[in-house]
This record gives structure tokens, C-alpha cells and sequence, in this order.
């Protein structure tokens, strides 16, 4: 069936409608609140400046591209650009494509591919010889990249080895107290307890209090019986978990399922926690 004219008129004006462009600086704070929107969330000022400010070579106005559809913001994406040493001594200029994003109003119509191809030809054009991604294999871009000329290199499970459990779970907590919960749970108190050793050699027990849709460590411990949600966990599963967080939260769900099926995980709860949880 042919198109007819109308539709041509209007492929046309959605193609000649759509810009790509770099980011300029004052531009930065309007980029971070988008990346929080689209990845429900991203990160905070201090992940920014971690993955954004630490290289004086890095500058948002050169490394983030940002695609508009008829005048209006609707996606994009950024190039971290290195220098790779080659067993001969030898340096190659590499890139590592990464937060690309589209708004939720402009899904399906193209732009990540906008966003992805740009960010190739910009990084061709600067010299770079290889491209890298790193996306999680539960995440869409490690479906969507070999569309862009990206192949496997290496085994797409990477594994990890916990030096120091205490610090990764401290993380893992700070995390935990980025979400925002219904203020319904207010006043409610949660145990969490965590084995660091696959023997249970180690074990470390947090206690915290939901104040205002948030989680807050208590300084002080408590009873068990006190606790209204008591969590048991091993390092090895909230390692396997925090990957999962923001990127695939069904994933998770299930994943966590998992785990408590297999008693992996422990969970207990009082009539005041359900009450709460349910609303009755």
C-alpha cells in the first residue's frame, strides 16, 4: 500500500524537525533532572560530578549529545572518550557509549537510534578506533546495541569478588535510603540483617525507622521483637540485587522471589506492618 501524500508531508516534517545537538552549560542541571526522569532514578549531584566531572578532558559541550523533536527535548546521550594502551606500548583512542535516554512522550519514534548513531559518528569523527558498552544483559540496551555495529567481546556474565562486604553494604543501605516510600509507613521500624561470609562467619544487623517516606538508619539498636519488618539476607544476594535496582524492576522482583523461595532470603512482618502495607 502506497503512502499517501499527506503522510509523506508528514514523515518529511518529523524528519526535518529533528535536531541533535551538544549540551551547553547551563544546560547541565535540566540534563541531570532528565537522566533521574528517564532511569527512575540516575543519581545525585555527587554521581554526577563522579561520572561527569572527574576528567579535565571531559566536557559536557563536546561528550553530550542531546536530540530534540520539533524544538523540543526528547533524548540523548554521552561519549566518554580514553586512550587505550595496546600491549606494544602502543595508544589507540577508544569510546564508551552510555546514559542514553529517551522521555517517556517520545518513545518508539526513533530517537534512541538518533541518539546512538550520533554518538558513533561524533566519536568516529574524533578519532576513536573502538567503541565499548557496558550495559547490564537484564537492561534494554544489551538487546539494542548489536543494532549499532556493537559485538560481543567478552562473556557477558562479569562476576565480582566482595574485598570489603562492610563498605558494599554500607552502599547497598545508602541506596536503600533513596527510595521513597508511602507515608502511610511512617513510624514503622525494619531490621535489616546481612552474613558476610558464605559460612555466616560474620553477621551485621542495621535497624531503621521510615520518617517521612524514607528510610533512616537508627543510631541506636533495637529488640527484634521491636522491629515491625524483619529482612535476613547473605552479601552474595544483595550483590546479585543491587544491579537490578533502577534498570529491570521486575526483574528484580522476581529475582527476590527467588530467593525467598529457596530461604536465601528471610522475611517477617507484624499485623502493624501488613495493617500499614494494605491499608486496612
Amino acid at each position: 500500500m502506497c503512502p499517501t501524500s499527506e503522510s509523506k508531508k508528514r514523515s518529511e516534517r518529523v524528519k526535518t524537525g529533528r535536531t541533535v545537538r551538544f549540551l551547553s552549560e547551563d544546560e547541565k542541571e535540566e540534563h541531570l533532572k532528565t537522566l533521574n526522569m528517564c532511569y527512575n532514578p540516575w543519581g545525585d549531584e555527587k554521581e554526577w560530578r563522579r561520572r561527569y566531572a572527574w576528567s579535565s578532558d571531559f566536557d559536557v559541550t563536546r561528550n553530550v549529545l542531546l536530540v530534540e523533536e520539533n524544538g523540543e527535548w526528547a533524548g540523548g546521550g554521552t561519549a566518554w572518550l580514553r586512550e587505550a594502551f595496546l600491549s606494544n606500548n602502543g595508544k589507540i583512542k577508544v569510546y564508551e557509549a552510555g546514559d542514553l535516554y529517551v522521555l517517556p512522550q517520545f518513545r518508539g519514534k526513533g530517537i534512541y537510534s538518533t541518539a546512538m548513531r550520533s554518538l558513533n559518528e561524533t566519536a568516529q569523527k574524533g578519532g576513536s578506533v573502538l567503541g565499548f558498552g557496558f550495559p547490564s544483559i537484564y537492561g534494554v540496551a544489551a538487546s539494542a546495541l548489536p543494532k549499532y555495529g556493537f559485538v560481543d567481546a567478552f562473556y557477558p556474565v562479569t562476576k565480582i569478588f566482595l574485598l570489603k562486604p562492610e563498605k558494599f553494604l554500607n552502599y547497598f543501605i545508602s541506596r536503600l535510603e533513596e527510595f521513597v516510600l508511602p507515608k502511610k509507613l511512617d513510624g514503622l521500624r525494619v531490621k535489616l540483617t546481612v552474613s558476610l561470609g558464605k559460612a555466616d562467619s560474620a553477621v551485621l544487623s542495621k535497624s531503621f525507622i521510615v520518617e517521612t517516606g524514607q528510610l533512616k538508619e537508627l543510631t541506636a539498636s533495637r529488640e527484634d521483637e521491636k522491629a515491625d519488618l524483619k529482612v535476613k539476607a547473605d552479601i552474595e544476594l544483595l550483590a546479585q540485587a543491587s544491579s537490578l535496582f533502577y534498570r529491570h524492576k521486575r526483574t528484580l522482583f522476581l529475582y527476590m522471589f527467588s530467593a525467598l523461595l529457596r530461604r536465601r532470603l528471610g522475611v517477617r512482618f507484624s499485623f502493624k506492618f501488613l495493617k500499614a502495607l494494605v491499608g486496612f
